[in-house]
């Protein structure tokens, strides 16, 4: 059947018609879905600062606590004194607040002298709180909270940086997300004696805050710098404490504006990136904390689907399915028509395409053919050329982000993550052979005031001597690794005996006693060491650990002792 000029004429109209009615259709659903966007972003905006003045407010009920505890006669009677009836009115105090208030981990009153010594502290152990004492007690002078409280004048509060908690024996806060807020405990004369610290659980404060919000909204909390400290996808958070940076500004480049200042607040609409199958609708806020602290302001925001958003048009697309389904009907003719002249050379491209392999053999491609298809043929073989480059570029950078996530820096040594696979891996052997091991802890005395009296760069150079002398002094077998500032660990596994280990520390000693040549100065360094034993000190890591680190802080006892005699 042949068409005439009305038939075709016809089917031109019945297209224009239906065109002109799709697009009136199309325009009224992107009206409707502008204005329901722009008040999504109003209400994410408007809840953002909600949430940004409960934050405040539990920041301030926390500081108003910390001011009444440093306020109190108890505090400044335990540092005047040993006096175990002030320090357990002050233990009971300390209690309070944390029975009334979870997002408590600890509260500790730190005296200003004996290197920031801990005199009373209260911790938080799963549902229980645990008064800590005795030999348990730690030095916290090195620590900023500790050196920059001390800083500040009477009723000022101090807030660190936020990050994971890496304190030993710090009970239910360890490895987790925390901020330690502080304020300095003065004398009469104004004179300050110490500091009260309170350690906050970061995440249970933003549980507690977050718990009201509608289940589809997504909550982020970043620093200054754009790392996140909260994300939906745990794995996202603390990039920095593992050797790497995910940052709010890469996965939302409209932010970059609040972080650098520029703007105090930014509402946006995600749909490209990661964001490109599921686009979000956020909005950002500066919150910047009202007391001394380094960590300048935090990135609030929250987001919600645009598809939940969307989903009140669900009536209006239905009308406009109806439109589409008209259209398409129509489109099958010409697509009818059109289909094989169209998409058979690119089908004959799509199938060679479709061979790519990453072994190298690379199938033929049309590239010899001299028209449209030929042109998009040889840019094909020159992609393919430009990521197998890339590829093996990515895999080098992924070698080396490996190894950086699993060793110091400084040092080069194993860190805490590889260290304690080492550890878990040895204490599996030991227990398959009944054999033994030894874990001896090695802490710089006095690496403050190296640090004070030098500089950093001279201290960084102490560390590196000492690291290479304990790896001068173990077996290849043997793991050493750096867990913290001046903190050293060494897994000695496979020992026939106690007597064997105390060889290897006394070697490690003696190898460190021996003086450092720094820039041509000759430098004095020793250390304080603690051993643990499997199976005699314990059966597990962390129990062998708490041993060592007892022996430790013992070895460091009697060091001063010896010196001050």
């Amino acid at each position: 059947m042949r068409f005439g000029i009305a038939a075709r004429l016809g089917i031109v109209l019945a297209l224009s018609g239906m065109l002109s009615a799709g697009v009136t259709a199309v325009q009224a659903q992107r009206a409707s879905e502008t204005l329901l966007v722009d008040s999504a972003r109003t209400e994410l905006l408007t809840s953002t600062r909600v949430l940004s003045r409960r934050i405040t407010q539990v920041r301030e009920d926390i500081s108003r606590t910390l001011l009444a505890l440093a306020r109190h006669p108890a505090a400044l009677a335990a540092l005047d004194s040993d006096d175990p009836q002030a320090a357990t009115q002050l233990a009971t105090l300390f209690a309070l607040p944390m029975e009334a208030n979870r997002a408590y981990f600890q509260i500790r009153l730190i005296d200003a002298a004996d290197n920031g010594l801990e005199r009373v502290r209260i911790d938080r152990d799963d549902d229980t709180l645990v008064r800590v004492g005795g030999d348990a007690l730690q030095e916290k002078g090195h620590y900023p909270y500790v050196f920059d409280t001390l800083a500040l004048a009477p009723g000022e509060v101090y807030m660190s940086r936020v990050g994971i908690n890496r304190e030993r024996g710090s009970h239910a806060a360890l490895g987790q997300p925390a901020v330690q807020l502080a304020t300095p405990v003065v004398d009469a004369e104004g004179k300050p004696r110490g500091v009260i610290v309170g350690s906050v659980d970061l995440n249970g404060v933003f549980a507690l805050l977050a718990a009201d919000l509608p289940a589809d909204f997504r909550l982020y909390l970043a620093n200054s710098a754009g790392d996140f400290l909260i994300h939906p996808d745990p794995a996202r958070t603390f990039g920095f404490d593992k050797g790497r940076r995910v940052r709010l500004q890469d996965e939302f480049p409209a932010v970059q504006a609040v972080i650098e200042g520029r703007a105090g607040e930014s509402m946006i609409d995600s749909d490209a990136g990661e964001h490109a199958p599921t686009p979000l609708l956020a909005a950002f806020i500066a919150a910047r904390a009202q007391l001394r602290t380094d960590e300048g302001a935090f990135i609030l925001g929250l987001a919600r689907p645009r598809a939940t958003v969307l989903a009140e048009l669900d009536p209006l697309r239905d009308i406009m399915l109806q439109i589409v389904i008209g259209m398409c009907l129509t489109g099958i003719l010409l697509a009818a028509i059109l289909a094989r002249a169209i998409t058979h050379p690119i089908e004959v491209l799509g199938a060679a395409v479709q061979n790519f392999s990453g072994n190298g053999q690379a199938p033929a491609l049309p590239v010899e053919r001299q028209d449209e298809i030929g042109a998009l043929a040889r840019r094909f073989a020159e992609l393919r050329t430009q990521i197998g480059q890339q590829m093996a570029e990515l895999e080098h950078r992924r070698s080396e982000l490996e190894h950086l996530a699993r060793h110091d820096a400084l040092t080069g040594l194993p860190n805490r993550a590889l260290f304690d696979d080492r550890m878990a891996v040895a204490l599996a052997a030991a227990r398959r052979e009944q054999g033994r091991l030894a874990l001896l802890f090695v802490d710089v005395d006095q690496f403050k005031p190296i640090n004070d009296r030098l500089g950093h760069v001279v201290g960084d150079r102490v560390l590196e001597a000492v690291a290479t002398r304990i790896r001068q002094c173990i077996r290849e077998s043997d793991t050493a690794a750096r867990i913290g500032g001046d903190e050293f660990v060494v897994l000695l596994p496979g020992i026939a005996s106690a007597e064997d280990a105390r060889r290897v520390a006394d070697k490690i000693r003696a190898a460190i006693d021996r003086p450092f040549t720094i820039d041509g100065d000759e430098l004095a360094v020793s250390v304080s060491m603690g051993l643990a034993h499997y199976p005699d000190d314990g059966a597990d890591a962390t129990t062998l650990a708490r041993h060592a680190d007892t022996a430790m802080y013992r070895d460091k006892a009697e060091g001063k002792a010896r010196r001050h005699a």
